[in-house]
């Protein structure tokens, strides 16, 4: 018996001994991983302004401040000397009793919450101290996985061995969640109660402090009842823990909850680009700095964001879209718009709308930034000009339009051109103006699926591309014809990105930019985020050259042939239609400014058909009213057009489309074209031989 118990204790000893060393080592994983001056970070930055300013330069090169507003989280620092005992004793009793105590772990706890989570005893258990929920508060993160626990736990303790129990404590009274964006008890304290945290009542107080447990759940406007039975349970905590008399408790539950609706307005609505911005800023933040969405949003207060906004051009747009006389014919119908505008040489954004009207609140749904097909509007960057960088085609190549596929043996119409006309044998200048569905799913077999699709994730950043989805309706992927080659993405793609992957033409093949902001910087000058620009060579110079005459096409005689920009700019475009007519886009640039538009039905289910003005026309009205404006300012210093480096013109036949003899000629098919140096033709047309 004896025997027994020795080998049993030393089994025992032997597995405590390993689950110390495995525990030890798993400690040590994680903690090479922390970054612990993210969390000196966060904690200062909760103590910041609560707003962020934008600013832009002006025409004349000037710095003004465009925009000021709430970074996202409502919150007013409070000291703990601002806050009365009564609400101090609350937070204790019902969240920490031994704050003051441990190491800014309680480890009964810990172990107690570690058990629950495989035995399941409880579904209220919870092993966090004041220390841990502010290190949860300020990073945002909150995954139930042990890596998070134990990295939360190491975090803390070194939270607690940095700083003292008063600025802990302080911290936490200032970053707890108090439902929607409000945070920290002052600004609770006057949204819920008109008053500051040192007046509350012993009831109030308690109701404060149950509200940071689960706000979303104890919102005492949208949940007053669960709100109500929580502050009791805190009231009774704090009478077990002595800090108030049973007389005192008795009072206290007795009485109603009255609170009253002073949430804070918004002092500003951000315009379209400044929210877009922020948005950009706040996922470059998270990145940069392994920190939640709360995280960055700490970090933007304070904070001053230089944006590439032309304020000018966003002057322009605003006004135009604002005005719902504008559209007589289609906003009371439903119909949704967007438009972005991109400096054509830059790359950067200057000018985004996201929806039509005065804007009426932050954190609309944002039609500039949602996903959409691109429908014919990818043709130009996933088939024609990747086939030209390559030399495979030229402004003369002749192929076939015609909808023919064979499926078991039988020829089956597809694809299918919209308007449903088909040529016979077309140049490839044509096939691009009239946006033919046949000549481009040729073009997609002989350039492979796989190429295309590498070349738009990895050369022009498409990073919603789908390769493989397994839905309730089958497997999904964007190799097919109908998504790389007639632009019908799973998800589809920003206008926001598809307009600046057009300034890839009027910059000479290179990529650049795609900003919209230049950096951030924090209240002492210091840089958050240095958004330095990025510079992609993408096609060759002549490519581009040669697109910028194609597409010019498009917009002299083509599909976009209403445009009258080109009258007093060189104007390039292409025009795109999704399935069913659900989406209507068109992209065209000058040398000056790329600009995309879209329209469609916010659920997808209805077709754009015919309305007054067209997105062609109000794209060239808004693109009018911006040359008009820059025609007097810096843009003016000399005159730009479309670069011809790379390309030259020539005489060929649009039968054969070879070079053009005397018998082409006579007959009345020879045409002038532009071609690349190196891919002219140079044999005579053997269909007319003179």
């Amino acid at each position: 018996m004896k025997k027994a118990v020795i080998i049993v204790a030393a089994v025992i000893l032997v597995l405590v001994l390993l689950a110390s060393i495995a525990v030890g080592a798993f400690a040590l994983y994680v903690g090479d991983s922390i970054d612990y001056e993210a969390d000196e970070r966060l904690l200062s930055a909760s103590k910041l302004s609560n707003t962020t300013e934008y600013f832009a330069y002006d025409t004349n090169g000037t710095l003004v401040r465009v925009s000021k507003e709430a970074a996202g989280a409502a919150k007013t620092w409070v000291s703990l000397d601002e806050v009365s005992d009564t609400l101090i004793d609350a937070i204790l009793s019902a969240e920490d009793r031994d704050f003051y105590k441990h190491n800014g772990v309680n480890i009964k706890r810990t172990l107690a919450a570690l058990a629950n989570y495989f035995l399941h005893f409880t579904s209220n258990f919870g092993g966090s101290t004041i220390t841990q929920q502010v290190i949860k508060n300020i990073s945002g993160d909150n995954d139930h996985t042990f890596r998070r626990k134990f990295s939360e736990i190491m975090r803390s303790i070194h939270l607690d061995s940095a700083h003292s129990k008063e600025e802990i404590l302080e911290a936490y009274i200032n970053v707890i969640p108090m439902s929607g964006n409000i945070y920290g008890v002052r600004e609770a304290s006057e949204v819920y109660f008109n008053k500051l945290p040192a007046d509350l009542t012993l009831p109030e107080a308690a109701t404060i402090v149950g509200i940071a447990n689960a706000p979303g759940r104890y919102d005492p406007i949208k949940h007053p009842d669960d709100c109500l039975k929580k502050r009791n349970r805190v009231l009774y905590a704090m009478k077990e823990n002595g800090c108030i008399s049973n007389e005192e408790y008795d009072r206290a539950t007795d009485s109603p909850l009255e609170v009253v609706s002073n949430r804070p307005e918004t002092a500003e609505v951000s315009d379209w680009f400044v929210e877009s911005a922020r948005e950009a800023v706040i996922a470059d933040l998270t990145a940069k700095y392994d920190v939640s969405r709360l995280g960055a949003t700490l970090m933007l207060g304070g904070a001053k964001v230089i944006l590439t906004l032309n304020p000018e051009v966003q002057e322009i747009m605003e006004d135009y879209f604002e005005n719902i006389a504008n559209f007589p014919d289609s906003v009371s119908d439903g119909l949704k718009y967007s438009m972005v505008v991109c400096d054509s040489l830059s790359g950067d954004v200057v000018g985004i709308i996201g929806g039509v009207g005065e804007k009426q609140g932050n954190r609309l749904y944002n039609y500039a930034t949602a996903l959409h097909p691109p429908a014919s509007t990818l043709k130009p960057l996933a088939i024609y000009a990747p086939m030209i960088d390559e030399g495979a085609i030229a402004w003369s190549t002749i192929i076939e339009d015609a909808p023919k596929e064979m499926k078991n043996g039988v020829d089956v119409e597809y694809p299918k051109n919209s308007p449903d006309v088909y040529e016979g044998r077309i140049t490839i200048c044509d096939a691009i103006k009239k946006s033919k569905n046949t000549v481009a799913y040729e073009l997609y077999l002989e350039r492979g699926a796989n190429r295309i699709y590498r070349d738009l994730q990895e050369k022009l950043g498409f990073d919603t591309l789908v390769l493989s989805r397994e839905t309730k309706n089958g497997t999904v992927s964007d190799l097919g014809a109908a998504p790389l080659a007639f632009g019908q993405l799973t998800d589809g793609v920003s206008l926001i990105d598809l307009t600046h992957a057009y300034t890839v033409f009027p910059s000479g093949g290179e990529l650049r930019g795609g900003r919209m902001y230049y950096g951030v910087f924090d209240q002492d000058g210091g840089v958050l985020l240095d958004n330095a620009t990025v510079t992609k060579k993408v096609f060759k110079r002549s490519t581009a050259s040669l697109m910028n005459k194609l597409l010019s096409e498009v917009a002299e005689s083509g599909t976009a042939r209403s445009i009258t920009l080109k009258e007093s700019v060189d104007t390039a475009a292409k025009t795109g239609t999704s399935s069913a007519n659900r989406d209507k886009l068109l992209v065209g640039y000058t040398p000056y400014f790329t600009a995309g538009i879209w329209c469609g039905y916010s659920d997808g289910t209805r077709g754009v058909y015919s309305q007054s003005p067209t997105h062609i026309e109000i794209w060239d009205q808004v693109m009018q009213e911006i040359h008009q404006k820059i025609s007097t300012d810096a843009y003016s210093d000399t005159m730009r057009s479309f670069s011809n480096e790379g390309i030259v013109m020539s005489l060929y036949c649009r039968q054969s489309g070879a070079f053009a003899g005397g018998g082409c000629v006579s007959s009345g098919n020879a045409e002038y074209g532009y071609f690349v140096i190196e891919n002219t033709p140079m044999q005579f047309c053997p269909v007319h031989e003179s």
